[in-house]
């Protein structure tokens, strides 16, 4: 990872859940620096994230705090409270106001968070601050639950000849189904960028990367998505959408995030086989996000996979059930380099063996053509396998 100027790193063992890993971080960023975000769209919100979509407004940061092993969802006034005293007393170790500071929880729903094992781990944390790529690493792992592998990514690429860096960390493993940007995710960069032009593009990449996901099609209560910019690089200020200097910047950013948003796919519950399903030539679309992910979250569909079983039939099903007046008789569908159907017909060429034989890969790709318009969508899914029942069955015990 790479050392971005100003922030700095701490995580420790809170033993909020977890007793033999750190499970709380604390990233320092410097004064100045901006905030953009995204966040669920759930009805049913943890206080963290009421208190995030608040601070925003401010569009400034100055400190991350992130728990893992409790989300501090459901818990009434206790919450706000929990969240209300995480933020005081990091504001007032960094000598700022309340509303610079940002801070998610992530775990189990409704039980009530015992906020003094964190505001009272935070003085030594402060102490323990650094910024190295141990303690990147660190950072990636303190904020997993029920992930198998840490997620994190850098990039460093050049606007008029200055150094730009991303680095960027995420979890997520179930309950996964966009509605926002699904699980949580951090990315922090140095480039100087108005915050409401960061605010803008973020909006927009999230949308064909964190919010073309799902393992399960469970929004989760605590989802966020976040991008603080230091505004240490020396190039000249972004402030205008239409700055050709931006496309550099939202390429190399719309790459971290699709990266991660995929690799989240890929470590989901239980997970074996990542697939990407691609549909084309919707009417619009949302129509093509629609059946897109009808099929992505369709547990038949998800099983065949698994099940390495050409059923292709379970693909149609899921197709037809969306209602989006579609015309049965143009659809074509590939799997892979196979062509299953073609203009609503099992095609000539389609070989069973073969399909199956593709479906063993770990990246399955699927190809819906409806033939009616010019819209395109395409979106991430993973199998379904016992294992993702048996580690939501175990979840709490």
């Amino acid at each position: 990872m790479l050392k971005i100027e100003g922030i700095k790193i701490a995580t420790i063992n809170s033993k909020i859940k977890y007793k033999n890993r750190d499970d709380l971080l604390l990233i320092y960023l410097p004064k100045g620096t901006i905030a953009a975000g995204v966040f669920t769209q759930s009805d049913i919100v943890g206080d963290c994230i009421i208190t995030a979509r608040q601070n925003l407004k401010k569009g400034l940061a100055q400190a991350l705090i992130v728990n893992a092993g409790n989300a501090n969802v459901f818990n009434g006034k206790l919450g706000q409270e929990s969240v209300n005293n995480i933020n005081f007393t990091a504001s007032d170790l960094f000598n700022c106001p309340q509303e610079h500071i940002y801070s998610f929880s992530t775990g189990v729903i409704g039980e009530v968070l015992q906020d003094k094992l964190i505001t009272d781990k935070l003085p030594q944390m402060v102490q323990n601050l650094e910024q190295n790529d141990i303690s990147w690493q660190k950072a990636a792992q303190a904020i997993l639950t029920t992930d198998l592998t840490d997620k994190k990514i850098s990039k460093e690429f050049e606007i008029s000849g200055e150094k730009i860096k991303i680095n960027a960390i995420a979890k997520g493993s179930g309950m996964i189904a966009p509605n926002m940007a699904t699980m949580l995710s951090y990315i922090f960069t140095n480039i100087n960028i108005d915050q409401k032009v960061l605010q803008q593009i973020f909006s927009q990449i999230n949308e064909v990367s964190f919010n073309s996901i799902t393992v399960d099609s469970d929004s989760s209560t605590s989802d966020a998505a976040m991008i603080f910019s230091t505004k240490k690089a020396q190039n000249p200020e972004i402030n205008d959408i239409n700055d050709p200097n931006l496309n550099i910047f939202k390429k190399n950013l719309q790459e971290i995030m699709i990266y991660l948003a995929k690799e989240i796919v890929f470590d989901g519950e239980g997970a074996q086989k990542l697939i990407e399903i691609n549909v084309k030539n919707a009417k619009s679309e949302e129509s093509a996000k629609k059946i897109a992910f009808a099929v992505a979250n369709s547990p038949l569909v998800k099983t065949a996979i698994a099940g390495e079983d050409p059923n292709w039939g379970r693909i149609l099903m899921a197709i037809g059930k969306v209602a989006e007046k579609i015309d049965p008789n143009k659809i074509s569908i590939k799997i892979g380099d196979n062509n299953i159907v073609t203009n609503g017909i099992k095609d000539d060429s389609y070989d069973e063996n073969k399909t199956h034989n593709y479906l063993k890969n770990k990246e399955i790709y699927i190809e819906i053509n409806l033939n009616i318009a010019n819209f395109n969508r395409r979106v991430w899914s993973c199998d379904f396998t016992e294992e993702y029942i048996k580690i939501n069955k175990d979840y709490r015990s």
